[in-house]
């Protein structure tokens, strides 16, 4: 994947069946983070009420629609459509990263498959995905999480978010310290996101990873100016 994610080419793939339509601007605003999105498609049956919701929003974000009629009542054929499409896609070779909305653990070979080609692969979804499911992915976004934190307002953070991962943190901090025990904050987050593909801040209310990890007891934060840039490290106290 190419290191200008401005450029990267992606492909967002949405199962309307298994995706709520509220979320859709909150990943279009991630996804712009992470490339640029080339393919945007929406896969649901169009001429069912349910998906009432997606229409208006199809137009304003250029979505190309896709209409998938189930041949029998009650059966999903979403899923099998988006996994065709995702491997024409592949095999192509003109897409550079993909990001799957769904929660249906059942794309969880295709994150995997896709992965295989060295093709990185975002997740959203919500809390309710398996973790099997979110593990297939590079990187997956709590959409229900990221929501809720967005029109929180003044809420106190223990009334609504996780504790953070105070363990898997610490044993970043510690696997990336120098011999005087501080660790560029930088590395930890990087050391976190391969480790736990949906670690994220934001999930536990805080707006920057530095926030995140000032709010532990246990830990210290120091920042040292570096050129025109500074940088933050972190260690136990």
């Amino acid at each position: 994947m190419p290191e200008d994610t401005k450029t990267t080419r992606l492909a967002l793939l949405i199962d309307a069946d298994n995706f709520r339509a509220t979320y859709l601007p909150l990943v279009i605003r991630e996804a712009s983070a992470l490339g640029t999105t080339t393919v945007k498609r929406v896969y649901g049956n169009f001429a069912n009420t349910s998906t009432n919701a997606w229409h208006p929003l199809v137009l304003d974000h250029a979505m190309s629609p896709v209409h998938v009629p189930p041949p029998v009542k009650n059966k999903n054929s979403s899923d099998i459509k988006i996994v065709i499409e995702a491997m024409d896609l592949l095999h192509r070779g003109q897409i550079e990263g993909f990001c799957i909305a769904s929660s249906d653990s059942d794309f969880t070979t295709l994150a995997s498959r896709i992965r295989e080609d060295g093709i990185r692969v975002f997740g959203f979804g919500e809390k309710k995905a398996t973790k099997a499911y979110i593990n297939s992915f590079d990187k997956f976004f709590y959409c229900d999480l990221l929501l809720e934190e967005e029109q929180s307002g003044d809420l106190p953070k223990s009334t609504r978010t996780p504790a953070p991962p105070q363990k898997q943190i610490l044993a970043a901090i510690d696997d990336v310290s120098g011999e005087d025990k501080w660790a560029n904050l930088a590395e930890v987050g990087k050391i976190l996101g391969k480790r736990m593909p949906d670690f994220d801040h934001r999930n536990f209310g805080y707006k920057k990873l530095s926030d995140l990890i000032q709010s532990i007891a246990t830990l210290e934060v120091q920042r040292s100016k570096v050129g025109t840039g500074t940088l933050v490290q972190v260690r136990r106290k």
